[in-house]
C-alpha cells in the first residue's frame, strides 16, 4: 500500500476563528518580541564589552609605546654599545656603538675590525686609539634567529684590577720585610766569611779554590733570591699571545721529567684538552707557575711514588689538576701557603708558589691547594677559547 504523507495543518484552510482558537499561533508574536529584545541586549553587551576591550588595546598600546620610548632613552644614554641582530644582520643599535664600531652598517653583517686584538679572556679586545690603548669586552646573548651584542670598555675596570694586584703586593713586601733581612742576613755572612778566607794569604791554593766556589754559590743563591722578589713585586703580563694550552702543559712536563726520573718519582699525565684549545697568556710566565707547582710536588715525593697532571676545559675555563703522594699540606701553612717566604723546605725561599699565583691571577686565572687522601692537591683555572 502507498504510504500517505504525514498530515499538515494548513493555515490557508483555517478560518480567522480558528486562527484565535490556536494557541499556538497567538505566542509567536510574543516570542519573536522577547527574542529580538534578548538580542538587542545581548548586542549591548557585546558593544560594551568591546568598547571596554579597545580601551584596553589603546592603554596597552599607549604602555607598550611609552616603554618603547623610555628603553630608547636609555640604550641612547648608556656609554656601552648594544647592537640588535637579525639572522646574524644588524637591524638596530644605539649611537654608542660608533665609539667602537664607526663602520657599522644596517642591514649588513656584524664584523669586528681587523685591528682588534684579542685580550687575556674571551670576548676581550685590545683596541688601540689616540688616546691610548683600550680594552673592550664583547657580550653576545642569542635567543633564537635574533642576538644581542654588546660592547663596552672596561679599561678602567683592568686598571684598578691591576693596581689592586699591585697594592696588594707591595702590601705583601711591608708585612716581608723582617723575612727579607732573614733571608739575606745568613748567605750575606757566609758569603762575607768565604770571601774573608780567600782574603788569608795562609790558605792554600786548593783551599782558597773550594771557598771561591762556595762563594759563588751563595752570590748565585743571593741572586736568585733579588730575581724572585722582583718578579713577585713585577709580576704582570708583559706580552700576551695565543698559544695552545696543551702545548704550555707539555713544556711544563718536559722541564720536570728528568728531574721526575733522576729521583725515582713517576710522572703521569692524563690532559684532556683539545689541541685548538687557547690562552692568551705570555707563555713563558704560565709554564714558569706550572713548574713552581711541579717542583713544590717532587720536593715532597718519595722515590716509588707519583705525581699526576691532569687538565679538563669546560665554560671557555680550563682547569689543571697536578696531585702529589706526600705528606700533605700541614695545616699551619695551608692558610698562607702562597704568602711570601711562607716554605717548609730549609733550602727554599718560599716565592715560587706566591709568584705562580701572582702570575695566574695576573692572567685571570686561580689557583686553590688542598689536602686529599693520598697527599697534595693543587688546582688551577684560566680564561680559554677555541681556535677561528
Amino acid at each position: 500500500m502507498p504510504i500517505s504523507p504525514p498530515h499538515l495543518p494548513s493555515t490557508m484552510s483555517k478560518s480567522p476563528a480558528s486562527e484565535a482558537e490556536d494557541p499556538t499561533l497567538q505566542l509567536m508574536p510574543n516570542q519573536l518580541a522577547e527574542a529580538f529584545a534578548l538580542f538587542y541586549e545581548e548586542s549591548k553587551k557585546l558593544e560594551s564589552q568591546q568598547a571596554n576591550l579597545q580601551e584596553k588595546i589603546n592603554q596597552l598600546t599607549q604602555e607598550l609605546y611609552d616603554s618603547n620610548h623610555r628603553l630608547g632613552i636609555l640604550l641612547n644614554a648608556i656609554p656601552a654599545g648594544v647592537v640588535l641582530l637579525e639572522n646574524n644582520i644588524v637591524s638596530l643599535h644605539n649611537p654608542s656603538v660608533l665609539n667602537f664600531l664607526p663602520q657599522i652598517v644596517i642591514g649588513q653583517a656584524l664584523t669586528l675590525p681587523t685591528d682588534w686584538q684579542a685580550s687575556i679572556a674571551p670576548g676581550e679586545y685590545l683596541i688601540e686609539s689616540p688616546s691610548g690603548r683600550r680594552t673592550v669586552q664583547l657580550v653576545r646573548i642569542d635567543e633564537g634567529s635574533r642576538s644581542i651584542v654588546q660592547i663596552q670598555d672596561i679599561s678602567a675596570n683592568i686598571h684598578l684590577h691591576q693596581q689592586s694586584q699591585q697594592e696588594n703586593r707591595l702590601a705583601a713586601m711591608g708585612k716581608m720585610a723582617a723575612s727579607i733581612a732573614h733571608q739575606f742576613r745568613t748567605p750575606l755572612a757566609t758569603a762575607l766569611l768565604y770571601s774573608s778566607h780567600l782574603c788569608d794569604e795562609r790558605i792554600a791554593a786548593d783551599q782558597s779554590k773550594e771557598f771561591a766556589e762556595r762563594l759563588r754559590k751563595q752570590l748565585l743563591g743571593l741572586e736568585k733570591l733579588s730575581q724572585d722578589m722582583l718578579r713577585f713585586i713585577t709580576n704582570r703580563p708583559r706580552k700576551s699571545e695565543l698559544v695552545p694550552i696543551a702545548s704550555i702543559v707539555q713544556t711544563a712536563e718536559q722541564g720536570i721529567r728528568p728531574l721526575c726520573e733522576k729521583k725515582g718519582v713517576q710522572l703521569l699525565s692524563h690532559v684532556n684538552i683539545a689541541k685548538d684549545l687557547l690562552v692568551n697568556v705570555e707563555q713563558q710566565a704560565i709554564v714558569n707557575a706550572l713548574l713552581a707547582i711541579l717542583e713544590n710536588a717532587l720536593a715532597v715525593s718519595e722515590s716509588g711514588k707519583q705525581i699526576t697532571i691532569s687538565g679538563t676545559s669546560q665554560s671557555q675555563r680550563v682547569t689543571i689538576t697536578i696531585e702529589d703522594q706526600g705528606p700533605g699540606i700541614p695545616q699551619t701553612m695551608i692558610d698562607s701557603l702562597f704568602e711570601p717566604f711562607s716554605t717548609g723546605h730549609s733550602n727554599g725561599t718560599g716565592l715560587g708558589l706566591a709568584i705562580a699565583k701572582n702570575a695566574l691571577e695576573a692572567h685571570r686565572g686561580s689557583i686553590h691547594a688542598e689536602n686529599y687522601a693520598q697527599g697534595a692537591r693543587f688546582t688551577i683555572t684560566l680564561p680559554c677559547m677555541n681556535s677561528l
